[in-house]
């Protein structure tokens, strides 16, 4: 399959996959988050086709019936990895074991998928990034404390690693927290 058919499908996939799920807040379909992590990765230039397929597909195996087994087929390894790594319902109970096992305690699965994020390809840190460019351009539409863990991550996790893999990307990240601040400083929360 060629690359534009590739990214085509994909597409596909994610809107289809996609259909009937809204954004929080509710006023946007959910497709056009992917369609936009996929525009950030564009215009940052990464327009290949594995960089664009894996951010239509992101959150695909997380919040719907499709499993990684069906994007491999289709899509081939990487890309099906890279969605992998990237969606958290595949850490599953034995991987949570057995960190729990070899540290002594529990570790919460937000910590295991940052430790597996880590330890990605390149080019799935980067549909992370542009995924929480995305995610951070409407802070001022989440609960408090989802608006919380959201900066949160960003000031602990992605921003540090975003200028790692993708420091010009990182930019618009740090940005969008200026801009948050700036709407709550002026009381236009």
């Amino acid at each position: 399959m060629e690359n534009k058919q590739l990214v085509d499908l994909a597409l596909e996939y994610c809107k289809f996959y996609h259909d009937g799920q809204f954004r929080k807040g509710g006023n946007q379909t959910y497709h056009t988050h992917p369609i936009a992590v996929a525009k950030i990765l564009e215009k940052f230039g990464y327009h290949d086709s594995v960089s664009q397929c894996i951010a239509l597909l992101h959150d695909v195996v997380e919040d719907s019936e499709v499993i990684t087994g069906e994007i491999r087929e289709r899509f081939g390894f990487e890309i099906s990895n890279g969605v992998y790594v990237l969606s958290k319902n595949t850490i599953k109970e034995p991987a949570i074991d057995l960190v729990q096992r070899v540290l002594g305690s529990v570790m919460p699965t937000d910590k295991l998928y940052k430790i597996r994020l880590s330890f990605a390809r390149e080019t799935v840190q980067r549909v992370k990034i542009a995924d929480m460019i995305h995610n951070t351009q409407d802070l001022i539409t989440l609960k408090p404390e989802g608006r919380q863990r959201k900066i949160d991550d960003a000031e602990q996790f992605y921003i540090p690693l975003g200028r790692v893999v993708a420091p010009l990307m990182v930019r618009e990240l740090e940005q969008n927290l200026d801009n948050y601040r700036r709407l709550v400083t002026s009381g236009r929360q």
